[in-house]
């Protein structure tokens, strides 16, 4: 019996073994099956939405047209097709034999409508790259594009000025177009979405592009290129009757660039002073007039100097010059940075306005009357009393101006000292002093007065010698402000 026992407990614990053994691998190998499935899914979604990307650019939506200096990003297809979001991770151009990031660019760039996205001038004239969030690698070099034509009866339209060389410069300028019925006018480059039609384009007969260091290249219109499908009455007016043909188009007026080179004169007013003007970005320093040679076209002028100090022969006067204006021809130009127009030799006048002077004075300090006023005779100390006596002591002095100053409006002068002040009309002052005691003043009738108190302050304030009396000054040249002082107040009799 006790065999059939340990039988049956070795059984039992046998069971038990099995399934702490078996219950866990199940559980494994059902979770690796799940993952299995929950992974070959991502990755199939994955795979879909790349491709889907992949397609969708290539009907237009977004199109992109890299045109050299810039990338055009357009919905060219958007009357059946939802829009759809483009996630750029990197932009990448060829350098040599080397692919290099474009780190200007904040990354992950957005496109979700037409978008015109500016390259370095590095850049220009290089094969690129951009790379999507999917993975996707888009190849483009300059002036094309990838899904340039729509799918839908209406195409797009877009606009783009460029002045030709090597590398190409795209730039930026007004065209005006009635293709929305009037004559309006956009600035390059612009796109017209699902559109169709005839329209007119004008372009403007000179362009420029300014470089980074300040100079610009000016273009003459040369030309217009079709990329797409459009017919022109013309390829060689700057304005020009388009009609499209159902499917999206770039129109591309190209320029040439000017080489005639020009004498522009500078001239400052008044020449009093030495100033900095960059021309182009070339920093020019002149103080009456200089000939400069540049591109004729247009002209990058920049004023670096803003305002100057000129002593002139009064060494007393300090002239301070701002700048007001220039002109060059008919125009006028308040601004410090300016383009200006020519295609001739020409002047530019450069005018600075005297809008105020720095002027000497001379803050001085004086006594009056050795320090008493006209009706006093002298002032004592009290040193003590003897029943009705009183013991004088020393006699009171003028105090020294070191513990008081001028002021002039709201700004404080020490005394005995010169200074330079802007010219104009000021309120004249200053501080005084309160002495302790008692005091004895004795007055000129021989009155005798007891005063715990008395007070030194300003009496009699002279500019240029003349007395002033309403306390105020003009001061436009060399001024002399002198201050006397004197006892003027006694306080608390007794």
């Amino acid at each position: 019996m006790r065999k059939g026992i340990s039988n049956a407990i070795a059984l039992l614990i046998l069971i038990v073994v099995v399934l702490v053994i078996a219950v866990p691998a199940l559980l494994y190998v059902s979770n690796s099956q799940q993952a299995a499935t929950t992974q070959s899914a991502l990755v199939n979604n994955y795979i879909y939405l790349k491709s889907l990307q992949v397609k969708q650019v290539q009907e237009g939506h977004p199109a992109i047209f890299y045109a050299n200096s810039s990338i055009l990003f357009y919905y060219t297809n958007g009357t059946f097709v939802p829009p759809t979001n483009l996630t750029i991770t990197h932009i990448l151009f060829l350098n040599g034999s080397i692919w290099q990031n474009v780190t200007q660019i904040h990354y992950p760039l957005e496109v979700s409508r037409f978008f015109n996205l500016s390259l370095p001038g590095y850049v220009q004239g290089h094969p690129i790259i951009i790379v999507t969030s999917l993975g996707n690698v888009f190849f483009l070099t300059p002036k094309s594009s990838i899904g340039p034509y729509s799918l839908s009866s209406k195409g797009g339209f877009t606009v783009v000025t460029q002045i030709y060389g090597s590398p190409p410069l795209s730039v930026s300028t007004n065209i005006s177009t009635n293709i929305y019925g009037k004559f309006e006018n956009f600035t390059t480059p612009v796109s017209f979405p699902n559109y169709t039609g005839t329209f007119v384009v004008k372009a403007p007969q000179y362009v420029f592009y300014e470089r980074p260091n300040g100079s610009v290249v000016t273009g003459v219109f040369r030309n217009w290129i079709v990329l797409g499908t459009a017919s022109l009455n013309s390829t060689n007016s700057t304005d020009v009757r388009v009609t499209l043909e159902g499917t999206s188009t770039v129109l591309e007026a190209n320029y040439t660039p000017v080489t005639k080179i020009i004498t522009i004169s500078l001239k400052v007013h008044p020449s009093t002073n030495n100033i900095c003007v960059l021309v182009d970005g070339r920093p020019y320093n002149f103080d009456n007039t200089i000939n400069v040679t540049v591109p004729a076209g247009y002209i990058n002028v920049s004023l670096k100097t803003l305002q100057f100090n000129y002593s002139g022969s009064n060494q007393n006067i300090i002239y301070h010059y701002s700048y007001d204006y220039s002109s060059f021809g008919s125009n006028k130009y308040d601004v410090t940075s300016f383009i200006l127009f020519s295609l001739s030799n020409s002047s530019l006048n450069i005018n600075y306005i005297n809008n105020f002077n720095y002027v000497k004075i001379y803050i001085g300090y004086s006594v009056y009357n050795n320090g008493y006023m006209p009706n006093v005779t002298a002032i004592y100390y009290v040193k003590g009393f003897i029943g009705d006596y009183i013991i004088p002591g020393r006699q009171v002095y003028p105090l020294s101006p070191s513990s008081d100053v001028l002021f002039l409006n709201s700004s404080l002068y020490n005394y005995n000292e010169y200074y330079w002040v802007v010219n104009g009309t000021y309120s004249i002052g200053g501080t005084g002093n309160v002495l302790r005691g008692p005091f004895l003043v004795i007055y000129n009738n021989s009155n005798l007065q007891l005063f715990n108190n008395i007070s030194w302050n300003p009496y009699i304030f002279l500019v240029n010698g003349t007395k002033s009396n309403n306390l105020v000054v003009t001061i436009n040249d060399f001024t002399n402000i002198t201050v006397e002082y004197v006892y003027e107040y006694g306080y608390d009799q007794f």
